[in-house]
């Protein structure tokens, strides 16, 4: 759904606040930080003297009943020390076995879950701005009861695109990881996506039987599908233009962190 909700408009499609009971978030967060020159796991990577769960628990913890990371085995014990200082009786911690791509990890994760809905923030995404999260969860608990909201932008050259159909639906998505012919411009997400939790995990479920779960080139579970296969099965898709482009930078190596040093300290709210 092509919802013409924006910066300016979104209040009036939204809930009036957010209910922190209602909502657990799911943080893949199995990486390591080799390209960023960091042998340990890259949620714990410091950017503008904090660290990237920091930034996190900031971020998600006064929203939410409970955030689950999805770590690997070889992490555990490292972040769920910090965990447990920073957050003790606020996580839960699912161990991604195997990096079988962000699909599997969001499933994983979503095994956990509880609530009537879910917010998935990839690890490394600290620029997100307190705003941004408290529009989108008050749009997916809003009057139109969508099954995800996913907040996108116009980016020149796309990494991500998702292309619509003639009802300005989502239909498919472009990866240019995994070899799709991008386009110059395109709409892309920033890492971060509400789902009403049992639609959540029947989706996935569905998109282990989709020919696009598995990416071309990596041969990964990919999450990302599983937003035309849910706008495509005639469920209610909100893509709310309500972010900033700095919002969108994740953390992959060290200039993108240099970047993100003078937006964090001056403050992302």
């Amino acid at each position: 759904m092509n919802s013409g909700i924006t910066i300016e408009n979104w209040r009036e499609y939204a809930a009036p606040a957010i209910d922190p009971s209602l909502w657990s978030a799911i943080i893949p967060a199995a990486g390591r930080g080799s390209r960023l020159g960091f042998h340990r796991p890259k949620v714990l990577y410091p950017v503008a003297g904090r660290m990237i769960l920091e930034w996190l628990l900031d971020l998600l913890l006064p929203c939410c009943q409970t955030m689950v990371f999805v770590l690997s085995p070889e992490g555990n014990l490292e972040v769920a020390g910090e965990l447990e200082r920073l957050a003790p009786g606020r996580y839960q911690i699912a161990i991604q076995e195997e990096p079988r791509g962000m699909g599997d990890a969001v499933e994983v994760g979503a095994r956990l879950v509880t609530t009537r809905h879910a917010i998935t923030v990839w690890g490394d995404q600290v620029a997100l701005r307190p705003a941004t999260i408290d529009a989108i969860l008050r749009l997916q608990q809003g009057p139109l009861q969508p099954v995800a909201t996913v907040p996108t932008l116009t980016v020149r050259p796309p990494y991500i695109h998702f292309a619509r159909d003639e009802k300005g639906k989502i239909a498919d998505v472009l990866q240019a990881r995994e070899g799709d012919v991008m386009p110059a411009e395109g709409e892309s997400d920033a890492g971060v996506f509400c789902f009403a939790s049992s639609e959540l995990k029947n989706l996935l479920l569905e998109l282990h039987q989709s020919p696009t779960a598995l990416g071309r080139n990596t041969g990964e579970f990919n999450f990302l599908p599983i937003i035309p296969l849910a706008a495509q099965g005639g469920k209610t898709v909100l893509t709310p233009r309500v972010l900033a482009r700095e919002e969108t930078i994740g953390v992959n190596n060290a200039d993108d962190a240099r970047k993100l040093e003078t937006f964090l300290r001056g403050g992302r709210g």
